[in-house]
């Protein structure tokens, strides 16, 4: 271990290491060295805070539980009171918790309000990244007499703005109440307003002017903002300050500004542990939530749900897996229990391959060829991908697959994404589908990250849907810059967007569809070419002419060509199609019988070869979906009869 001392994880890890038993439990649980000494260092805090609590006599306990000090903090504030509510009622209802995380960031909120004249501040941050613990935090603090010496025993009020605006007939009646709140905020010396979703009453108004309904502080809060005895601290969003806040900036010159950055997965450990204990009292002790389920709140979470941030997505999840336990009647809830629920929240299989999904890994092959015809390379390099990764044996960071579909167009390669879609994801809605011809322009690339504070065209849908497949058609189009973006997916797995947030890929399929070169691919079809050769060929002729970098296609896990279709081919598809129209009938109990001489001409009005399969579909739709759309329409036809097609003149034959 390399150390001078030896502490009491080291021993356990040693007293397990000998054990085989006890090393089998670890083993199980998963259990590493850093888990024991969190746990150690856990039960240290707790040990030590027990003992204090024991000590009722000491002037922090008798702050907490007692009346010492109360008032100090009494000022005569009768409008504020109807409209507030003081931060230690709630400090005192959860036992006054302590707060694991922004303890730097309560510093400097200490700082900010101790100035003598910019005494104002603005937290911001994202929803759930933990705003309101630190000013909760700040108010044990202040209470307890443990913050700076003008900041101690202040009273804290989170101003109900709804409530006051709820409250009155009128705009005019609502702004005189908040003005005298102010003033007795002001005159009374000791208090500090909390205003919460700030950007919801400043910069709130339109180019037209006010909106009716709307009310707009920022003129009070600069009427009273210069007297060094009016305090408040702002809460708002990135959004809410870019959108709103920021069109006062004769305000924002008074308030000094705090950006809150997500937590660390260890602090939240700490809040977790913390809350944990409150919520099995809660419970009775009827429950208990494992280290293992503890640890992997934290750990899925920040894999899995990358939108939200911590802590509010492991405490949210905490919270479920107890609602959960007590519904199924489970006293220990394991790290299984985690992985099932966030699995239903999330569709992600995070569980152990189970016997539906094994099957359906182990027979993708023959899964995805009840939709594509042909084209055995590309099912067999997609459905080898498949299976390293969700067997945990592939070695790139990048997305579960990535795959370069080349080939003319209409020859299965849109067809080949939408099935994996549906037979792995589930449904074709989990498609992300990006046209990139309309990303030519180095200008275009903030529209897929998002430019500065705005959502992006890729970015955000893989954030909000992180198991899905993205398409990327016509990729050859986009601008080389772009390439460089998808150089970062391929190989590490993530992006960063306009909003400073990492996007993970990881649990994506990236397809990316090209017909540059479709004619060498249609000459060595001509010849016979084996596709091994071919490929080499196609890839120096897209290095040669700039069409795509080396160093791109190398991260590809496959690039795959697909062929052009033969006679045979497109006759199966026309069955494939045909057959996808008799399922429509059967729901309605009419049987469409499907002949092989009308597939013979369908066939042959649409043979092709440079448009593949897709002249079919529109014959299909002409030839045969239309005389049976008005034959259904113009006739009774009655459950139990048959319909089938003329292939000479395309009418319907009917047999009731």
């Amino acid at each position: 271990l390399n150390k001078k001392e030896v502490s009491i994880p080291d021993l356990l890890w040693a007293i397990l290491k000998e054990n085989e038993n006890l090393e089998q439990i670890r083993i199980k649980f998963l259990l590493k060295k850093e888990d024991f000494d969190w746990l150690i260092e856990w039960y240290e805090y707790l040990k030590s805070n027990i003992e204090k609590e024991k000590k009722f006599w000491e002037k922090e306990n008798l702050l907490k539980w007692g009346s010492l000090g109360r008032d100090l903090a009494e000022g005569f504030t009768p409008t504020l009171d109807n409209f507030s509510l003081n931060v230690f009622f709630l400090l005192k209802k959860e036992s006054f918790k302590k707060i694991f995380a922004h303890q730097k960031e309560v510093e400097e909120l200490e700082r900010m309000l101790a100035g003598v004249e910019k005494n104002d501040v603005l937290i911001v941050g994202n929803s759930g990244s933990g705003r309101r613990s630190i000013v909760e935090e700040f108010a044990r603090r202040s209470f307890l007499g443990q913050s700076l010496e003008n900041l101690n025993h202040q009273r804290i009020l989170y101003f109900d703005l709804a409530k006051v605006i709820a409250s009155s007939n009128s705009i005019q009646e609502a702004e005189f109440l908040i003005d005298r709140c102010f003033y007795e905020a002001t005159m009374a010396g000791n208090v500090i307003l909390v205003l919460d979703n700030l950007h919801n009453f400043v910069g709130v108004e339109g180019e037209l002017g006010r909106r009716p309904g709307v009310v707009e502080i920022s003129g009070l809060l600069g009427k009273y903002i210069p007297y060094p005895s009016f305090r408040f601290i702002g809460i708002t969003t990135f959004e809410g300050l870019h959108r709103n806040i920021e069109k006062k900036p004769e305000l924002l010159g008074f308030v000094q500004k705090i950006e809150i950055k997500e937590i660390t997965p260890q602090e939240t450990m700490w809040i977790l542990g913390e809350r944990v204990l409150r919520l099995e009292a809660k419970y009775r002790y009827k429950i208990f939530v494992s280290f293992p389920a503890l640890r992997d709140i934290v750990f899925l979470t920040d894999k899995y749900l990358p939108s939200l941030y911590f802590p509010e997505k492991a405490i949210d999840l905490l919270d479920e897996l107890l609602i959960y336990a007590k519904r199924e009647k489970k006293k220990v809830l394991l790290s299984d229990d985690v992985k099932k629920l966030l699995s239903q929240k999330t569709e992600i299989p995070l569980t152990g391959i189970e016997e539906k999904e094994r099957e359906v890994l182990l027979d993708l092959e023959n899964l995805l060829h009840q939709r594509i015809v042909d084209q055995n390379e590309a099912i067999f390099q997609i459905s080898n991908a498949l299976r390293r990764a969700r067997t945990g044996v592939q070695l790139r960071k990048g997305p579960m697959g990535s795959f370069l579909f080349l080939g003319p167009t209409g020859v299965g390669k849109t067809e080949t994404a939408k099935a994996l879609a549906e037979i792995y994801f589930g449904s074709e809605e989990k498609i992300i589908r990006l046209d990139m011809s309309e990303f030519q322009r180095l200008e275009d690339i903030p529209r897929l990250l998002g430019a500065e504070g705005q959502e992006g065209l890729l970015t955000t849908p893989v954030r909000e849907n992180p198991f899905s497949l993205i398409l990327l058609d016509e990729f050859e189009k986009a601008h080389k810059d772009i390439f460089n973006l998808f150089l970062q997916v391929l190989d590490e797995g993530h992006l960063t967007d306009g909003w400073g947030r990492k996007v993970d890929f990881k649990n994506t399929i990236i397809i990316a569809t090209s017909n540059a070169g479709y004619q060498m691919v249609f000459e060595a079809a001509k010849k016979g070419e084996v596709l091994d050769i071919l490929k080499e060929r196609l890839i120096d002729f897209f290095v040669q002419n700039s069409v795509f970098q080396p160093e791109l296609l190398n991260r590809f896990d496959g690039v795959i060509i697909f062929r052009p279709l033969s006679q045979e081919d497109l006759l199966m598809i026309a069955d494939l199609l045909l057959k996808k129209l008799q399922k429509k009938l059967k729901e309605k109990e009419i049987d469409f019988i499907i002949t092989e001489d009308l597939k013979e001409k369908i066939v042959e009005i649409s043979f092709k070869p440079e448009f593949g399969a897709r002249e079919m579909q529109r014959v299909i739709q002409e030839k045969v979906g239309n005389p049976l759309a008005l034959f259904l329409l113009e006739k009774r036809v009655t459950p139990g009869s048959k319909l089938k097609i003329d292939p000479e003149d395309f009418k319907v034959i009917y047999n009731p």
